[in-house]
């Protein structure tokens, strides 16, 4: 996005770990840093979680190192999947 203009807004779509992940930059604001995670209580429905924030542009490997270290995200999203189908819900 270095063009020699500030950004005033953008949104990036990322994958990391096999989530779907979102950075969203509103100037003059950091960029804001989430993922999506299935919620428990709707079918095929899922809800924004937000991660974190950056400075910088963000990069997948950033999505990576905040994903691990949530909680939420322990299992990847189709070891979750898998949960769900056999009963045993993480929620």
């Amino acid at each position: 996005f270095d063009n020699g203009h500030e950004v005033t807004y953008a949104v990036l779509r990322f994958s990391a770990r096999g989530e779907d992940c979102v950075a969203l930059k509103s100037y003059p604001y950091d960029w804001q840093l989430y993922a999506y995670r299935e919620d428990p209580k709707w079918f095929n429905q899922e809800t924004p979680l937000w991660l974190g924030s950056s400075k910088e542009e963000p990069t997948s490997s950033q999505f990576s190192e905040l994903l691990n270290s949530r909680p939420e995200f322990k299992m990847s999203k189709n070891m979750r999947q898998m949960q769900r189908m056999m009963g045993n819900d993480d929620q």
